[in-house]
């Protein structure tokens, strides 16, 4: 721990005497969207929304690359893009070679419609498999996409709002364990987002304010001390439903909406099941999610 500080000391100081620091955090505001075959009227939806989204989204482990070139291309005419290389859910899918084979290939062909790669997802889960292959996944991935120059991002289960890690015991680590004990000095450095995965609903409902948030991202932060913070996934466990349509409101309410203060807050927040809840036609959440990049829009501009 106190090397990786000490060294994360010097690559600020470094920055300030050089002037290559990152500038302060512009925020993103997220929606996720786990199928492209609605690519057009994706796109349609997205140019409704009152601030310019930034999609992130979900690549099946197993398609090519060119399944996703024409959708990529009309989504990024209207919205940022965020691709996801690897969800948590489909982490032991594929082997670390098949990973970076898998990486080496997106990058060659969707790069001019990727604005920022998801390197890792959710790496500290219980259910991600081994420890020390996750993070050799991180690790290769996060180098080829830095070799191409392309923007990074890493997100992390976060299980540090509720006792007992949200329930799921001792031997799930926290995003702070995991990263002082498996991800290397170079990329806790070189990151340029880590953002946080939380469903309220898997944490006792815990809904954490400003101060708590605050207080998570001020110890990621020393631990990454380049990255811009934020949250990576929020939602449900599943679509909103007519039953728990109220119970979704309230969540989207409660992301969008939060300021932690601090000059390295990205936002994001990234609603999980963004085509099935709020971009398709007549969707459920369409209005609250206008309402919620508003709200994001006044907290954090």
């Amino acid at each position: 721990m106190r090397i990786r500080l000490l060294a994360a000391l010097a690559v600020l100081a470094a920055g300030l005497v050089t002037g290559t620091q990152r500038a302060g955090a512009e925020p993103l505001y997220g929606v996720t969207i786990d199928r492209i075959s609605k690519a057009s009227r994706i796109a349609q939806a997205l140019t409704a929304l009152p601030e310019r989204a930034t999609t992130r989204v979900y690549f099946e482990p197993h398609q090519p690359a060119s399944y996703y070139a024409t959708a990529l291309a009309q989504i990024h005419a209207v919205s940022g893009v965020m691709g996801e290389l690897l969800d948590s859910s489909d982490e032991t899918s594929l082997s670390t070679e098949a990973f970076q084979a898998h990486v080496e290939e997106y990058l060659a062909k969707l790069s001019p419609d990727i604005d920022i790669w998801e390197v890792g997802n959710e790496l500290n889960g219980n259910w991600t498999g081994p420890y020390e292959t996750v993070a050799a996944k991180l690790t290769d991935a996060y180098d080829d996409v830095a070799a191409a120059h392309g923007v990074t991002a890493l997100t992390l289960y976060e299980n540090s709002f509720g006792p007992e890690h949200c329930g799921d015991g001792e031997a799930e680590l926290t995003p702070a364990q995991f990263t002082e004990r498996y991800v290397p000095e170079q990329v806790a450095d070189g990151l340029h987002y880590v953002l946080l995965s939380y469903y309220p609903t898997q944490c006792g409902g815990r809904m954490p304010g400003d101060a708590e948030v605050a207080a998570e991202l001020e110890r990621l932060h020393a631990l990454y001390p380049n990255a811009q913070l934020g949250f990576g996934e929020v939602s449900l466990p599943r679509h909103a439903s007519k039953r728990t349509l109220a119970q979704a409101e309230a969540i989207m309410r409660w992301a969008y909406s939060l300021n932690p203060g601090l000059p390295y807050y990205a936002g994001g927040y990234f609603w999980w099941y963004g085509y099935e809840d709020a971009l398709k036609p007549m969707a459920r959440l369409a209005g609250a999610l206008r309402e919620a990049f508003a709200a994001e829009s006044t907290a954090l501009e």
